[in-house]
């Protein structure tokens, strides 16, 4: 699903950053790379993708919100069975609809597409689409048929193509073969039905309503009206997507005694879409909008969850407690509320008050790795380093994509003496923030620390050789 509908200046801004992060001068093609793209060749560009894009597109980095849609993520993924890739999702700030995948398991959904959801099957239905275009391999089909030079030409097409911007396919790919890559990368109509399909299945076999995936897709369809003469990218290279409604309707039917009954929603969603607007959206819209629906529902928890967080957000501290403890009087056994104030204490210096609830929490979810990162937090800060660092490894195995432990990691290794280890995270957390010469510099230093049987190693190795053969050029 590729949906960017990007304005003007943010296009040529994004034009003009990768151009300067991407070598355009004509790169020697890697022979033989696209004869057959394997599964280690389609890992490789995904992670090369996700470099360049990184540098471009503000991924949104909130522990609550990225461990959320991990979650639901990692829920449909667990449906496939085993699996060459380790899926991942991220969330890009950005108010239109828009997702996509790439290859090597890499799924982005926008800001302004979760914040047009009222349901938690909606935003399964979403990923599970694109977890399907990925499960069957349609982009690296697509790209065989393409037969794109070189990695670079290819990263540039599925920039100019998943990104929405005019031009850039053309500036960045060499070659003639590659010249009518964007079009021929764009989703056929087998394709499509197949992941609607593929989609559709891993959402029962999940214990979502599928009626949400056809929900999603409905508003996307309405949506292309208010966008003016722009048809959004999604659109275009997610086609006929009235005719996949019918679809959509016809499986619908076929499954109704299978489906689960219409209505239900997870309780966590409300405060999930109250976080993203906090996170995304303008805490003073926000504050009206719950103050309104207070007026409206004084019971209602979520609005004064709401009411906490733009509080919190407009540094209006007293405010935002006793806004948290309204809400937890109304949902006095909600986790989600705690955990949030837990980390307003924490980050006001309210170390005592910030343990007691975090520890509590803890114990009752000690699957939780956003309640077991700001614990470690927490005990680092008090220089309890035996009790952080296992939790700290404990947050990066249940959720490889919570970025934030990299640091943590890396700084208590580096305190033990254990060098190997504390370059490799510092070298994840360089890539996070962007500084690519730094990253490259502590992997390089991993490869010499580590032991020889550390199967790390082999992931240093590859991304030195990435970076080194990138030769990105970070902007001061």
């Amino acid at each position: 699903m590729a949906d960017f509908i990007l304005r003007r200046p943010l296009r040529l801004l994004l034009v003009a950053a990768l151009l300067a992060v991407m070598p355009l001068k004509p790169a020697r093609a890697i022979a033989g790379f696209f004869d057959s793209l394997t599964i280690d060749k389609e890992r490789q560009l995904g992670e090369e993708f996700l470099l360049q894009v990184q540098q471009v597109l503000p991924i949104i980095q909130d522990p609550f919100l990225t461990s959320y849609v991990n979650r639901v993520g990692q829920r449909l993924v667990a449906q496939l069975g085993p699996q060459p890739f380790k899926y991942r999702f991220f969330i890009v700030n950005d108010p239109n609809m828009n997702a996509f995948a790439v290859p090597g398991g890499y799924v982005f959904i926008t800001s302004g597409m979760i914040r047009r959801m009222d349901r938690e099957g909606e935003l399964a239905g979403v990923l599970a689409h694109e977890i399907s275009h990925v499960y069957a391999r349609h982009i690296a089909k697509q790209m065989e048929k393409a037969k794109i030079a070189n990695i670079t030409s290819l990263v540039g097409v599925l920039a100019g193509l998943f990104l929405g911007i005019p031009g850039l396919t053309e500036g960045l790919v060499v070659g003639s073969a590659a010249l009518g890559a964007s079009s021929m990368l764009k989703y056929s109509r087998d394709f499509e039905r197949e992941a609607d399909s593929l989609g559709f299945k891993w959402m029962v076999k999940a214990g979502y309503d599928p009626r949400d995936m056809l929900g999603i897709f409905k508003k996307m369809s309405k949506q292309r009206w208010f966008e003016g003469p722009e048809i959004p990218v999604y659109l275009s290279t997610h086609p006929e997507i009235n005719e996949r409604l019918v679809d959509l309707s016809h499986q619908l039917s076929i499954y109704q005694d299978k489906l689960p009954p219409g209505g239900q929603n997870s309780p966590n969603f409300p405060y999930f879409s109250m976080k993203m607007e906090a996170v995304c959206g303008n805490p003073h819209q926000l504050l009206r909008r719950v103050n309104q629906d207070l007026a409206r529902d004084p019971k209602n928890a979520a609005a004064a969850y709401g009411r906490a967080l733009a509080q919190a957000r407009l540094e209006m501290g007293d405010e935002a407690i006793a806004s948290f403890q309204q809400a937890l009087k109304l949902a006095p056994n909600n986790a989600l509320i705690q955990r949030d104030l837990g980390i307003f204490y924490f980050s006001h210096n309210r170390y005592l008050e910030a343990e007691k609830i975090l520890e509590q929490l803890s114990r009752a979810n000690p699957q939780d790795d956003v309640i077991l990162y700001y614990l470690g937090r927490i005990y680092q800060e008090r220089r309890q380093n035996d009790k952080a660092l296992p939790l700290f490894e404990k947050v990066h195995n249940l959720n490889p994509a919570f970025s934030d432990v990299y640091y943590n990691l890396g700084t208590l290794y580096g305190e033990k003496g254990q060098l190997g280890l504390a370059h490799y995270y510092l070298g994840f957390h360089s890539l996070k923030v962007k500084d690519y010469p730094t990253a490259l510099f502590h992997f390089r230093k991993a490869l010499q620390n580590l032991s020889a049987a550390d199967p790390r190693k082999a992931e240093m190795q590859r991304q030195v050789a990435r970076l080194e053969k990138l030769r990105v050029r970070v902007r001061n």
